[in-house]
């Protein structure tokens, strides 16, 4: 298939989910209220996230961070806040298109 015509129909395939709303294929949580993390897959084709580090957490810090073939797309760290991301994704399939998601806590107060 020509690689003009494998553009369109990817652009089809987007328009197309786009057109049926925002459905969320996969969602997690981590962490507590006040230090923690989430991801949510919309739409099989964005993926969005959010850590969230409260004056009354144990830690100076939290951060989140999508990967693809190794490579950071997206990293956010919230100290003392609320913070919020999104990554989209390629539409190829293969092991090294896979999104990761990954969040971490910094240092203890």
């Amino acid at each position: 298939m020509k690689k003009s015509i494998k553009k369109f129909v990817r652009s089809l395939l987007v328009i197309g989910i786009l057109g049926l709303g925002t459905v969320t294929a996969f969602a997690a949580s981590y962490g507590d209220s006040t230090s923690g993390a989430s991801t949510k897959e919309s739409f099989q084709i964005k993926y969005d996230g959010a850590a969230w580090n409260y004056s009354s957490s144990k830690y100076k810090s939290t951060s989140f961070k999508y990967t693809r073939d190794g490579r950071t797309l997206l990293s956010k760290t919230a100290y003392s806040s609320k913070v919020t991301g999104s990554v989209w994704d390629d539409l190829a399939w293969g092991d090294k298109y896979t999104t990761y998601f990954s969040w971490s806590r910094g240092a203890r107060r």
